[in-house]
């Protein structure tokens, strides 16, 4: 069984029909675009629950599961009855059997706030920068304000690669992979806007 919808991954959302939800008795399976791909077994999950509240563009089958390496909300949104796709999954043969106990216990966003207000304090800084001490000189946006884009760029593949720079950024115990949806969206969005931004800059 196949549904194609939207979903959302920890913090991040995707429209239809960005994301494809796959069941069988022995797998369920949730792949969205650049944010990845999510798969359970019914070990791993405890509960389908129908999740939202309008009818048509906020309801889904939220995902309660075990895994510690994946975000705590995995989420599909779906058109037409949650419960009906639920009880589609279940007559598959898949049957989530892991114990409530086993969902780990997470407390708020994986990343340190200091990390975030240090990101957030040099992005503003270059732009400030850009925008009252080198705007004389330039048009559009320039060096400066390119700089903290690639920052920003260069810090999420940091922190998707490096040990050193994910025990900076992440809380005690909380893996990168429960944000890795997150960065990977990071890294596009940024990248793209490097590229505009230095054709921009060359071509000024």
């Amino acid at each position: 069984m196949t549904s194609t919808g939207g979903a959302r991954i920890g913090w991040i959302n995707a429209t239809w029909p960005f994301a494809r939800l796959s069941a069988n008795a022995q797998n369920l399976s949730l792949s969205v675009l650049i944010l990845g791909t999510y798969t359970f077994s019914p070990k791993d999950v405890a509960s389908l629950k129908p999740y939202g509240w309008l009818p048509i563009f906020a309801r889904g089958v939220q995902v309660i599961h075990a895994n510690p390496t994946y975000p705590p909300k995995i989420i599909f949104w779906c058109f037409g009855s949650p419960e009906r796709l639920i009880q589609r999954i279940v007559d598959l043969g898949f049957r989530p059997s892991a114990p409530i106990t086993a969902i780990p216990k997470r407390d708020g966003f994986a990343f340190r706030w200091s990390f975030i207000i240090a990101v957030v304090a040099i992005w503003n800084a270059l732009f400030i920068l850009d925008a009252f001490v080198l705007k004389q000189s330039q048009k559009g946006l320039g060096v400066l304000s390119m700089l903290a884009v690639a920052m920003l760029f260069l810090t999420s593949v940091a922190v998707a690669r490096s040990e050193a720079f994910q025990a900076l950024a992440l809380k005690p115990g909380r893996m990168v992979s429960e944000v890795r949806s997150l960065l990977n969206l990071v890294q596009l969005v940024s990248g793209v806007m490097v590229l505009a931004l230095a054709a921009q800059y060359l071509a000024n």
